[in-house]
């Protein structure tokens, strides 16, 4: 067996020696790094101080309004049209569109010469049949005498009482002629029937006016062809068409709103206060719906005299539903949602710490959300800096007090 020099073993000496070295070194390096990550304590949210605001729980009563969209018209339209055709011979220089009118006066008329001398007849005919009425029945009276004093002959009276009744057919007839013509000349004049304005005026000074050219089968067709419209500007409706769900909550006698922002924070608020708004009320509720669109027709009427509104301009209506009690509300910007569940953040004034709260939700209207379950009267709720929060994280509150809803 040959024998290692000693040199040689030396060396491997040191070699196991400084493997082991090594190996100590690296194993007091891991522990340490392992003590000072024990050593660090863990961060968590709950030290951190939010500022927000808050808002107390208390009782409010919201009212909520249902949105929709309609035409306002005047109450009292007036198409004035010619039954005949013929020639506009008259169109009151005076009159524009937009001019005041009054009931019974003239717009226009055509051929007043031949109308006017067919009324002149007939006027002729009732006279003269009247008078000879007259001349019978005064005759019948004769031989009733006559009779008395046996001068005369059952045959002759009987032929006095004929005349009479021969007399008053034509009478009548003469009336129902004259009644024509009269139909005639007021068929031939556009008169106004009602104080109001001129709204539409399609026909000019000696035009040929044929009836055909009026169409009916649409609105804007009518108001293009007829000759005149009349209109009240002091009264309006609106018809508006609402989804078949909220038939229950619209009621006959509804407050509504005409403008293009609803009342504020969901209250019933006087809308005379806010600009450009008008108030009515729902005059009837249709008990139908319509096949194809599953809506429901609602008329509303203005309250007041001289709304301010255009004949056949497009409004926004809200119409309010039944108002709701006292009901614990709060602001819809306290509330936060995650999976298809609100939540809000309740702090305890006595620990100034959070508590995420989940909340069963009510009526909405305006700007308040009706709460049914999860919150008590009093209690306070985040509204602003709720997003930055952690369920149990301690906050500052910034307002000096709570405020009421």
């Amino acid at each position: 067996m040959s024998r290692i020099p000693f040199h040689h073993r030396f060396l491997s000496l040191l070699f196991l020696l400084a493997l082991m070295l090594g190996l100590a070194g690296c194993s007091g390096d891991e522990s340490g790094a392992a003590n000072e990550q024990l050593s660090e304590p863990p961060a968590t949210s709950s030290g951190q101080v939010t500022s927000v605001r808050v808002v107390a729980v208390g009782p409010r009563a919201l009212q909520a309004w249902v949105y929709s969209q309609g035409t306002a018209r005047s109450r009292q339209r007036e198409f004035l049209t010619f039954t005949q055709q013929g020639t506009v011979t008259h169109v009151d220089e005076n009159l524009r569109v937009g001019s005041p009118v009054k009931a019974g006066q003239l717009i226009a008329h055509q051929a007043p010469d031949r109308v006017d001398a067919e009324l002149q007849a007939a006027r002729a005919g009732v006279a003269e049949a009247e008078a000879n009425l007259a001349l019978a029945q005064v005759t019948q009276q004769r031989y009733e005498t006559l009779i008395e004093q046996r001068s005369a002959s059952q045959q002759e009276l009987d032929q006095a009482v004929v005349q009479v009744e021969q007399a008053k057919a034509i009478r009548d007839s003469s009336k129902a002629q004259l009644a024509q013509a009269q139909l005639t000349v007021n068929e031939s004049r556009l008169v106004s029937p009602i104080d109001g304005v001129l709204a539409r005026l399609n026909i000019e000074k000696g035009r040929y006016f044929m009836p055909s050219v009026v169409q009916t089968n649409t609105e804007q067709n009518a108001l293009r062809t007829v000759p005149a419209l009349v209109i009240d500007p002091h009264r309006f409706e609106v018809r508006v068409d609402l989804p078949s769900y909220n038939y229950r909550q619209i009621d006959v006698g509804a407050r509504a709103v005409i403008g293009d922002t609803p009342p504020l924070d969901g209250q019933d608020l006087d809308p005379l206060q806010i600009t450009g708004h008008v108030v009515g009320r729902v005059h009837a509720v249709s008990p139908s719906l319509d096949p194809e669109t599953r809506t429901f027709e609602v008329l509303v009427h203005t309250e007041r005299e001289n709304p301010g509104l255009q004949d056949g301009e497009f409004v926004a209506v809200w119409i309010a539903e039944p108002e709701m009690g006292e009901v614990l509300a709060v602001p819809q910007e306290a509330l936060r949602f995650r999976n298809d569940q609100s939540f809000v953040h309740v702090v305890n004034p006595q620990t100034n710490r959070v508590t995420e709260r989940r909340v069963e939700l009510g009526q909405y209207a305006g700007a308040y959300r009706a709460v049914t379950q999860g919150l008590e009267q009093g209690e306070l709720v985040v509204t602003d800096g709720r997003a930055a929060l952690n369920d149990g994280q301690q906050v500052r509150i910034l307002d000096g007090s709570p405020a009421r809803p």
